[in-house]
């Protein structure tokens, strides 16, 4: 019995079983995480260059935007008789308009780093210088696309009823007075705690219509383009404001547009403010009607500036200069006398190549090409009697090295008259507007600046680095159509655009 137990009991156990399969355990472990880790960098390596392609799709996105966007603004700066986005001919395609679905722009192909963009337009209705573009990029599968809003601007100065630059008695527009149309200011020189406007009274700047303007004007001019604000069908002057430096302040009943009214024919309020230092004066914010808000700043950057009559052109030392070389020079001091005192009954004749100014002594007077008053000489018009009506025709320009005084009416001829009749009037000093009760048609510019003492109606437009606005509400009225009947020689003349984004989003 003993030795039994003792031979039960030192038997040796049999591992080698066991061990092996462990190892097999091991070795399937090793292999799984292994085949794991090849995976995962596979998945990792595939996602890191679908990430890469991705990044790289939507670059060439990109491209395509910036294609079409430089199209889209070449087409209006080739095309200055009458540029639109809705003509259908955008820069050389023939492609759209439409208005209701993106249409393709036939770029045909587009290769770039191993990929391709199309580009695709869609119109907006009623508008010629507004436009959605969508580009898509394409990289293998990989496809991603980008969605913008555009608009064109034309930022010339003269595409506005005020253009104001700097002020040396500090604010650009005071007083109390009406402004139909947009108002640009510059604000060069102020500090952010100046006022850049100052309004009292029951003004309205920026007003959006035509719904003051007497009938007598409003037959001279364009009609209006219309717009449908609450389903309603009405005229707009698309006028903006923008105030680069300086607060806007508005006083008692003074505002920047209207409220909306219902059951009119008129845009009341603004269709945007860009102000950078805001809004002032014991109303301030309250009295702005504006459809994008108070909140936005200055949204044109550094590429609008205020033209100077010394500012180099062409080739000569000033524009100034420029004009002398080109116009009718007018030196003789009988016919600056003239020039000075100019009346409904005057009857005088002036006339070279470059330019002539004529009147033929019944209050009619006809301008052409260049006229260039020198030797400090003055543009001076006044009344005789109760006559103080002048009535012009043709299209030119006077640059008057003096002051010049409008005490007349000074007013196209005929209706729809204007601005295919443009007159344009310029100095390096003030023009002063004093008498009651007239009517002013044209383009004024003045280095110094614009006084309006009485209740006078100026259609056009005025280009001044101060302005001084009278207690006796003067209007300004803007017609939007002038900048594409510029009168030869009028500073800043050409059309300059600039493409704003209105909207950008990757879809």
């Amino acid at each position: 019995m003993l030795r039994k137990k003792q031979a039960l009991s030192t038997k040796p156990h049999d591992n080698k079983g066991s061990m092996l399969s462990i190892s097999y355990l091991l070795i399937t472990a090793f292999i799984m995480l292994g085949a794991a880790f090849i995976v995962m960098s596979i998945n990792g390596s595939r996602t890191t260059e679908r990430q890469k392609r991705t990044t790289l799709v939507f670059h060439i996105a990109e491209a395509g935007i910036e294609r079409i966007l430089y199209d889209l603004r070449q087409d209006y700066v080739n095309d200055l008789t009458n540029p639109s986005w809705m003509d259908g001919n955008i820069n050389g395609f023939a492609i759209g308009p439409n208005t209701t679905n993106f249409y393709n722009v036939g770029y045909g192909s587009t290769s770039i780093n191993g990929g391709s963009y199309t580009v695709q337009l869609r119109n907006v209705s009623g508008s010629a210088d507004a436009i959605w573009a969508r580009s898509t990029g394409t990289l293998g599968d990989v496809q991603q696309t980008i969605e913008v809003y555009a608009k064109i601007i034309n930022v010339s100065p003269w595409n506005n009823a005020i253009f104001a630059g700097r002020g040396s008695a500090g604010t650009m527009i005071n007083g109390n007075s009406n402004v139909y149309g947009s108002v640009h200011i510059l604000g060069t020189g102020l500090q952010a705690t100046d006022f850049a406007i100052n309004l009292g009274g029951t003004p309205v700047i920026v007003g959006n219509n035509y719904s003051n303007l007497p009938a007598a004007l409003r037959a001279k001019v364009p009609a209006l383009p219309t717009t449908v604000v609450n389903g309603e069908t009405v005229e707009t002057l698309n006028a903006v404001l923008r105030v680069k430096r300086g607060i806007v302040g508005l006083n008692g009943s003074g505002t920047v547009g209207r409220a909306n009214a219902m059951g009119n024919a008129y845009k009341e309020t603004v269709d945007g403010t860009y102000v950078t230092n805001g809004y002032g004066g014991n109303q301030g914010t309250n009295n702005v009607y504006s459809d994008n808000g108070v909140n936005n700043a200055y949204d044109l950057a550094n590429v609008s500036s205020f033209p100077s009559l010394s500012d180099p052109y062409g080739g000569y030392s000033s524009y100034q200069q420029y004009i002398r070389a080109n116009s009718l020079v007018i030196t003789n001091p009988a016919d600056l006398a003239t020039l000075a005192n100019i009346r409904p009954n005057s009857n005088f004749s002036f006339s070279s190549p470059q330019g002539s100014i004529q009147m033929d002594g019944n209050g009619n007077l006809t301008i052409s090409g260049m006229v260039y008053i020198a030797n400090g000489g003055s543009l001076n018009t006044s009344k005789i009697g109760n006559n103080k009506t002048i009535s012009y025709t043709g299209s030119g320009s006077i640059l008057a090295e003096g002051n010049v005084q409008i005490d007349t009416d000074l007013v196209t001829n005929g209706n729809n008259s204007f601005p295919a009749n443009a007159l344009g009037i310029m100095t390096p000093n003030g023009i002063g507007f004093n008498e009651a009760d007239i009517d002013v048609m044209g383009l004024f510019y003045a280095e110094g600046t614009v006084t309006v003492q009485k209740q006078t109606n100026i259609v056009g437009s005025i280009v001044s680095n101060y302005f001084n606005m009278s207690t006796n509400i003067p209007s300004i009225y803007q017609v939007p159509d002038i900048i594409n009947s510029m009168p030869a020689g009028i500073i800043s003349r050409n059309p300059s655009f600039f493409m704003k984004i209105i909207s950008w989003r990757k879809l």
